[in-house]
């Protein structure tokens, strides 16, 4: 039976952009599936495609390009019986590091193919949509920052990540939950459901997509230099979880009120500045099939 492919790529990597759209059309020469190859113009428009896909009633919509692109195309799909592909071609691509999703672009058009699929948690944070994570604090400046650059690739996330230690300050959350109310003032919180945050870094290798919660990871305020140290560490690929100043908390679904300022925040690696103080954060069990 022919399957209808409908795949929506991010331009903003037009090298990688230009030579997937080559591989595409080689691959499905010797196949008689349907396919449709679509560029958005932007960010934004990668949600238009998607709810056009939708319309059409394809089998499998992909997204082409990097969490951010993941996000904006994923969250249409939310609830539907459409397969969701993805082929990586951003920064870091985390999401699709989790899956182990080829870089390689046959290899990555093989898996889309095969079929095979796992049901992945999906967060919500307000009427948003997150996949991969959410971070404040530092992790929220260094997005603001990143952005602010506009250097793709490992030189853009140095940049960012020197200027944001210096520039950032440590945040006043209060978590509520059903059975846990919490005050922190912490120089970083993530929100994980899945293991990896990109570039091959994580802050906990354990964290499971499927398990109907979220792994908090909360870096208590501490001073510069046990700061980088404890960065080092993730970097060099060693888990912090049982370090000092450093917490993990399982939670699914919970509220955050910033005491000191209106809340900034990424999710899944775009930066947000949210008009208010408080935000509901919540998990919707298996919410969209992944093809891995």
């Amino acid at each position: 039976m022919t399957k209808h492919y409908f795949f929506i790529i991010n331009p903003v990597y037009r090298i990688k952009a230009n030579s997937l759209e080559k591989e595409i059309i080689s691959f499905f020469k010797s196949r008689e599936d349907k396919y449709q190859i679509v560029f958005s113009k932007n960010l934004n428009n990668l949600s238009q495609l998607a709810k056009e896909a939708v319309h059409l009633k394809v089998d499998v919509v992909i997204a082409c390009g990097g969490d951010g692109t993941v996000n904006k195309v994923g969250q249409i799909l939310i609830g539907k019986k459409i397969k969701f592909g993805i082929i990586p071609i951003g920064s870091g691509n985390g999401l699709a590091n989790h899956f182990q999703i080829p870089k390689n672009y046959y290899r990555a058009l093989k898996v889309i193919v095969k079929g095979v699929t796992k049901k992945m948690d999906v967060g919500r944070v307000d009427n948003r949509y997150f996949f991969s994570n959410i971070g404040f604090g530092i992790e929220a400046e260094f997005i603001r920052n990143y952005n602010f650059f506009n250097i793709h690739g490992l030189m853009g996330y140095f940049l960012s990540f020197f200027k944001s230690i210096f520039s950032f300050k440590s945040c006043v959350l209060e978590i509520v939950s059903e059975n846990k109310k919490i005050m922190i003032i912490a120089d970083v919180v993530m929100i994980l459901n899945a293991n990896e945050q990109g570039y091959g870094i994580s802050l906990s290798r354990s964290t499971k997509i499927d398990d109907g919660g979220f792994e908090l990871i909360i870096i208590d305020k501490t001073n510069l230099i046990y700061f980088i140290y404890l960065t080092l560490l993730v970097l060099l690929g060693f888990s912090i979880k049982k370090k000092k100043k450093v917490r993990c908390l399982f939670m699914k679904d919970f509220k955050i009120t910033s005491k000191k300022h209106y809340i900034n925040m990424q999710i899944d690696g775009e930066f947000d500045f949210i008009m208010k103080n408080n935000i509901h954060i919540r998990v919707i069990p298996k919410g969209i099939d992944v093809l891995c």
